[in-house]
């Protein structure tokens, strides 16, 4: 496997940084948090000019033909700035679930999301589903759905919404829903972690079924896995910053007549966390590798080992970083406790530690 980034990746990476560390300051992100809609609109359309949303598209459909490494380098950058858009929805869901649909329809909607007029969300989970692999009850009945979405990231800000859904014959789709739509009913919330997210409700509302492509159950499957694989990357650039502040932090307090960043024994907790994140960044570019890897199951065994350390790790430098600032890391005047935060969710996204180590465990480990 060959983990060294070419040119235009290295160019990717360092522009992306530049942008955000100009225009996502904690700050300024607080501002975007407390927007209409949970993040600046500018700022999306920034996104759009920078090409991000073009990059996982062929050059057929107006995209750049991007790979999982280029989004694994803009998820990294993402979890730097602990960014609020659905940035993920754009660049790794929609691309992957479009392609169950027609050409007509991938371009169509393709072309909205690469110019950040169209805002994407997806609509898998259920209320009492435990895991992601469970049977759906949102059915679909002449083109008209019914049934309840939870937890869908930015549901009620959302321009199209991806819902998945089983017909009368017990066969899982991919329906398109428009904002507005008849029928639906959004309920949206602020997350732990200062997203938005909405409990979706629908009752015979029409829906047009992505079909002309490749098989549903393939394309839901293909997406989540990337998506896992962004989650990856997106919580070792957390972790990066997170050891940052703190290593800052515990070089300028002063405890004793001198600054704590001296004391042996915080020096080897931080060291531990600079381990624990120097394996995440492998694990994570393994993930960008595997996760375009056609057998499913290899595929699904590497995302599995990925996420099990990525949520060791992620946990492990959290915890430090609140430890080593003391009482004021949980306040909402230091940025460290929102990478909490956020590392924390991340944990839980696309399936929990138990979920992974559970499939791990059922294959009889990775090299099984």
């Amino acid at each position: 496997m060959n983990f060294e980034l070419n040119d235009e990746q290295r160019m990717l990476s360092e522009s992306l940084t530049r942008f955000l560390n100009d225009r996502y300051d904690f700050e300024k992100r607080k501002k975007y948090v407390a927007m209409d809609g949970g993040f600046d609109p500018a700022v999306w359309k920034s996104y759009a000019e920078m090409g991000l949303f073009a990059l996982p598209f062929s050059e057929d459909e107006g995209g750049l033909g991007g790979t999982a490494t280029d989004t694994m380098l803009v998820a990294e950058a993402m979890g730097h700035a602990i960014t609020v858009e659905p940035w993920l929805e754009a660049m790794v869901i929609a691309p992957e679930l479009l392609k169950a649909g027609s050409a007509e329809q991938r371009a169509t909607v393709a072309e909205g999301i690469i110019g950040g007029e169209i805002v994407p969300a997806y609509a898998h989970l259920e209320p009492g589903m435990i895991e992601r692999d469970e049977s759906l009850k949102t059915q679909e009945n002449g083109g008209k759905l019914s049934g309840t979405k939870t937890v869908v990231g930015f549901g009620e800000e959302a321009d199209v919404i991806f819902v998945t859904a089983v017909d009368g014959a017990g066969k899982t789709g991919i329906y398109m829903v428009r904002k507005g739509a008849d029928g639906m009913e959004a309920r949206g919330y602020r997350t732990q972690d200062e997203q938005r997210a909405a409990e979706l409700t629908f009752d015979g509302t029409p829906a047009e079924k992505l079909k002309g492509g490749v098989a549903a159950e393939k394309a839901i499957s293909s997406a989540e896995a990337k998506a896992l694989a962004a989650s990856i990357a997106e919580s070792l650039g957390a972790m990066e910053e997170a050891i940052d502040l703190t290593v800052e932090y515990i070089k300028g307090r002063e405890q004793f007549g001198r600054p704590i960043g001296t004391f042996q024994a915080l020096q080897h907790i931080a060291a531990q966390a600079v381990v624990e994140k120097e394996q995440v960044k492998s694990m994570a570019m393994y993930a960008a590798l595997m996760c375009e890897d056609e057998n499913e199951e290899n595929r699904d065994l590497a995302m599995s080992t990925a996420k099990v350390k990525m949520c060791d790790s992620s946990r492990f430098v959290g915890q430090m970083s609140i430890q080593l600032h003391g009482g004021v890391g949980m306040t909402m005047e230091y940025s460290i406790g929102r990478y909490f935060k956020r590392l924390t969710m991340l944990e839980i996204a696309w399936g929990d530690r138990d979920f992974h180590m559970d499939r791990l465990c059922a294959a009889g480990g990775l090299a099984a």
